[in-house]
């Protein structure tokens, strides 16, 4: 009986100290904090392409996943969130929902992935691929919950995206076209 209780406590400790964490993390929710994080740019890294796209292709406005990341469509996979200090928020409920990542260029079926999101990877610079997106998917009706952004699992280049970003991300203007264009140049 003492085992199963020190395994319990064990349990909460690492969900509170997961918690206190990735409390932390920065929420982005708007195109100017996003610019402002540095997240992504400028080329050769991809990272604010590949947000843009993932926003657009891949999900509905409902958040319903259009792409597929449980059978590793454009190079999706797991993210399994471990060690001393998890970078995102334990699942505990790991039946129903899990994280998925996208974004790294040498993943299978990552050059499925749009040429805009690849055009400046270089094997042997690693800046280039470096980004990532992150995603809590739920498997019971196949709606992302959340959206994270990563400079390579970095957590202080770690970043949620908010609610009016992703509704910004949904409708780009000429503005965010324009900033990308910019920092390509």
């Amino acid at each position: 009986m003492a085992h199963g209780t020190g395994m319990h406590s064990l349990f909460h400790l690492t969900l509170v100290l997961s918690i206190i964490l990735t409390a932390g993390l920065k929420t982005l929710d708007s195109d100017q904090e996003l610019q402002d994080s540095g997240f992504g740019q400028p080329p050769p890294r991809h990272g604010i392409k590949l947000l843009a796209w993932y926003v657009q292709a891949c999900l509905d406005n409902n958040m319903v996943a259009l792409c597929d990341p449980v059978h590793g469509e454009y190079g999706f996979h797991k993210f399994e969130n471990r060690g001393r200090s998890p970078l995102l928020p334990v699942i505990k409920d790991q039946k129903q929902y899990q994280y998925y990542t996208i974004g790294n260029l040498h993943s299978h079926h990552a050059e499925d992935l749009p040429y805009e999101v690849r055009k400046y990877y270089n094997r042997s610079n690693p800046k280039s691929n470096m980004d990532r997106v992150l995603v809590r998917y739920n498997s019971n009706n196949k709606r992302i919950s959340e959206i994270y952004a990563s400079a390579h699992y970095n957590v202080k280049e770690t970043y949620i995206i908010g609610p009016d970003l992703l509704d910004f991300l949904r409708h780009p203007t000429a503005c965010l076209h324009r900033n990308m264009t910019q920092k390509s140049l």
